[in-house]
C-alpha cells in the first residue's frame, strides 16, 4: 500500500490591497478605532499571534528602539523591530490610555479577549468588502511579505518566533504570478 506523502496546507496569503481596504476600516475618529487600527497594523507589521496581540503590554513596547518585545508561544520572548510610523500609529493609542497594563484594553482599562479580536477582524472584513480575514492570516501575509522584501528564511524565523525553521520553510510556495513575471523577464536571443 503507498502511503501519500505528508504535505502541509499553504497558508492563506491576504492580497495587499484588501489588507489595505481592512487597515482602513476603523473610524480614527474615535478611541476605539484608533485601538482596532493599531491591532491590525501591529498584527500584520508584525506578524503577532492572535495571543500575543491580546497580551502585548506597555512595558513591552521599547518605544525610543522601536521594537515590540512579546511573550510567544511556550513562554518564548521574542523581540520584533518595528517601522517608525507604526510605532507612531501605537503611540496615539497609548494617549488614549497611557496608563494601561495590558496594551490593547477595553476603554475601562479590562484585557481584549481573543475572540474579540477574531470577531472584530471578521466584521471589518465585512465592512471592507473583501473575504474574511482572521489574525493568523495577517501573520501568513507578513511572513510571505518579508520572503518577498529579500528576508532569508533564519531571518523569518526569528521574526516570527518559529523554534523550527521547517515550520518557517512552509512561506516558501511559489508564487506563480510572480514566477511567470520573472520567466517573462528573461533576456531573450539577441
Amino acid at each position: 500500500m503507498d502511503k501519500k506523502p505528508y504535505s502541509r496546507k499553504l497558508p492563506k496569503i491576504i492580497p495587499v490591497e484588501d489588507v489595505l481596504k481592512l487597515i482602513r476600516v476603523p473610524n480614527r475618529r474615535v478611541p476605539t478605532g484608533v485601538r482596532n487600527f493599531c491591532i491590525i497594523l501591529v498584527m500584520y507589521r508584525a506578524g503577532l499571534r492572535v495571543s500575543e496581540a491580546a497580551g502585548l503590554t506597555a512595558a513591552g513596547i521599547n518605544w525610543k528602539d522601536g521594537q515590540l518585545r512579546v511573550l510567544g508561544k511556550k513562554k518564548v520572548e521574542r523581540v520584533i523591530p518595528l517601522e517608525p510610523w507604526v510605532i507612531d500609529a501605537l503611540g496615539a493609542w497609548k494617549k488614549i490610555r497611557p496608563k494601561a497594563v495590558t496594551f490593547f484594553c477595553t476603554l475601562e482599562g479590562r484585557p481584549l479577549q481573543r475572540r474579540y479580536l477574531n470577531a472584530m477582524l471578521e466584521r471589518y472584513s465585512v465592512r471592507a468588502g473583501i473575504p474574511r480575514v482572521n489574525p493568523h492570516a495577517l501573520r501568513h501575509t507578513f511572513a510571505t511579505g518579508l520572503l518577498g522584501d529579500g528576508f532569508n528564511l533564519r531571518e523569518v524565523q526569528e521574526i516570527l518566533g518559529h523554534a523550527h525553521v521547517s515550520t518557517t520553510q512552509i512561506y516558501t510556495h511559489v508564487n506563480p504570478v510572480a514566477l511567470r513575471e520573472k520567466v517573462r523577464r528573461r533576456p531573450g536571443p539577441n
